[in-house]
C-alpha cells in the first residue's frame, strides 16, 4: 500500500511539471518496472539503472513493449554511468535506505540532472510514529533494550542472529542537509501526508501541523537541479507545486 501510495503521488507530480516528449528520464533502482512502464507510457526516453540481474530481467519483460522508449543498464547508483547534465528528470523510489552511502549517490543523482531538471526520491523516516511508539525501537528506551540484551546474552538466554542486510533511516532535517550538499533546490511551498495513518492524521500531516508532519513511515521529495543565472531554458511546463515531503 504504501509502495501504490508513493508511485501514485510521484506520477502525479511527475504529470504537473509537463516535461514534453522525448525528455530523457532516468530511474535508479527500477525494481519490477511499474514506474518504468509508467514513465515509457508519457512518452519520455527512459534510462533505468539497477545493480540486480534479477530485477533488472523482470523490468525488461514488464517493458517489453516499450523498447524503442526504454534503456536499461545495470549500474550502481554510486557510480551512474551518464553524462553530466543529461537528464530532465531523476526517479529514485525505495532506493536510498538499501544504498551504501546516500549523499555519495544523490551527488551522483543531482550530477546528471540538466540545469532546472527534477529530482523524485524518498527516504526511510528514522522518527517515524510506528517506531516512536513500538518499545522495540523507540529511542527512549535504546539504553533498556541494551540492558536486557546484555543481562540475556550473559545468562546465555539470547544467542547471535544471522546479521542482515543494513536498511538506513534519517530524520528529515539530515535528509534535506544531503540534498542541499549536492546542490539541490527545494522550494518554499509544500505538501505532507502519512500513508499509514488514517484520514484525519493525513490531512494534519498535509497542513504541516507539528509533530504529526513528521510522523510518517517515508519522506518523498521533490527537489530540483539550480539553474545559472546565465542560463536560459525553453519553458517546459510548469513550475513545480513546491517542495513537496510526503511522510506517509
Amino acid at each position: 500500500m504504501i509502495q501504490q501510495h508513493r508511485q501514485a503521488r510521484a506520477l502525479d507530480w511527475i504529470d504537473g511539471l509537463e516535461l514534453p516528449a522525448r525528455s530523457q528520464v532516468l530511474e535508479v533502482g527500477p525494481g519490477t518496472g511499474f514506474m518504468t512502464a509508467a514513465l515509457a507510457q508519457r512518452e519520455f526516453v527512459v534510462h533505468t539503472a539497477d545493480t540486480s540481474r534479477r530485477m533488472f530481467d523482470i523490468a525488461r519483460k514488464r517493458a517489453a513493449d516499450l523498447t524503442s522508449r526504454e534503456r536499461l543498464v545495470l549500474a550502481d547508483a554510486h557510480h551512474l554511468p551518464f553524462a553530466d547534465r543529461e537528464f530532465a528528470l531523476v526517479v529514485a523510489l525505495g532506493v536510498i535506505p538499501w544504498l551504501r552511502s546516500a549523499p555519495l549517490a544523490v551527488a551522483e543523482m543531482a550530477r546528471v540532472l540538466r540545469p532546472g531538471g527534477y529530482l523524485i526520491l524518498n527516504a526511510d523516516n528514522s522518527r517515524r510514529l510506528a517506531l516512536l511508539l513500538d518499545p522495540r525501537h523507540a529511542p527512549a528506551l535504546a539504553p533498556a533494550r541494551l540492558a536486557a540484551k546484555s543481562l540475556l546474552h550473559s545468562a546465555g538466554m539470547l544467542r547471535p542472529t544471522a546479521e542482515q542486510a543494513a536498511v538506513s533511516a534519517h530524520r528529515m532535517a539530515e535528509f534535506d542537509r544531503i540534498l542541499n550538499a549536492a546542490g539541490l533546490e527545494l522550494p518554499v511551498a509544500s505538501g505532507r501526508f502519512a500513508i499509514r495513518l488514517n484520514a484525519r492524521l493525513q490531512r494534519l500531516a498535509d497542513q504541516g501541523v507539528p509533530g504529526v508532519r513528521s510522523a510518517g513511515a517515508q519522506y518523498l521529495v521533490l527537489a530540483r537541479a539550480p539553474v545559472p543565472a546565465d542560463t536560459f531554458l525553453p519553458a517546459a511546463g510548469r513550475e513545480p507545486p513546491g517542495e513537496l515531503f510526503s511522510r506517509g
